[in-house]
């Protein structure tokens, strides 16, 4: 049997991800795990970035290929890695994850056997959830047991992609017969979303730094 040839891609899915986090670009860090990944892997694998035509010019000094389109499209990611060279795996990871550890690009490949067709990280609520009104007053409590925090990388069959879909919870169209399934997310690949949270996350990966020296 055939070793499956894996396009990794990183999608800039916010301007937050070329905001500075301890001295270098969110992305920058994001897409140095990415590219650790497909070291350590014996797949044969191709690194990309998926982002808007206004912000290529960002990301042209790092050395893979450009996927031009709106990340945050499930249809417009789908168009663009349609218009690239076919692989047999995709690997989309969110830009915003920075300390997401090769761990768990290597879980969703391991995950990805049999007839599963695509897969992703998901880690129980921990935190007490509340439905709150349009004017933000508390409604009730939600059982967070039927609730999973996502993550990313998602691992796709290229053939489970439907390039005539549209909307997705993906962050491409899957055809309506794909199976899919979760693995285990690591606690640091939380998402940056704010200024206040690359704060956060810089003095998180501080205390990292020191506990290990």
């Amino acid at each position: 049997m055939s070793t499956p040839s894996l396009k990794v891609v990183v999608a800039i899915t916010s301007p937050i991800a070329f905001e500075l986090l301890n001295k270098n670009s969110i992305v920058h860090t994001t897409f140095g795990v990415a590219r650790a990944f497909t070291m350590e892997t014996s797949i044969n694998t191709h690194l990309a970035i998926a982002v808007t035509e206004g912000d290529a010019h960002r990301v042209a000094d790092f050395g893979c290929e450009i996927l031009i389109c709106e990340p945050n499209s499930p249809a417009s990611l789908a168009a663009a890695l349609k218009d690239a060279k076919p692989f047999d795996l995709v690997s989309i990871h969110d830009s915003q994850r920075p300390l997401t550890r090769t761990n768990q690009f290597h879980r969703t490949v391991e995950a990805l056997i049999g007839d599963v067709d695509a897969v992703r990280p998901a880690a129980a609520f921990t935190e007490t959830l509340k439905s709150v009104t349009p004017d933000e007053m508390i409604e009730k409590t939600i059982d967070r047991t039927s609730m999973l925090r996502i993550s990313t990388p998602e691992m796709i069959r290229y053939s489970a992609i439907d390039f005539d879909g549209a909307g997705s919870t993906w962050f491409v169209p899957l055809m309506v017969d794909a199976k899919t399934t979760v693995v285990d997310a690591d606690p640091e690949s939380l998402r940056v979303n704010s200024a206040a949270e690359i704060a956060l996350m810089e003095s998180f990966v501080h205390w990292q730094q020191t506990i290990a020296q």
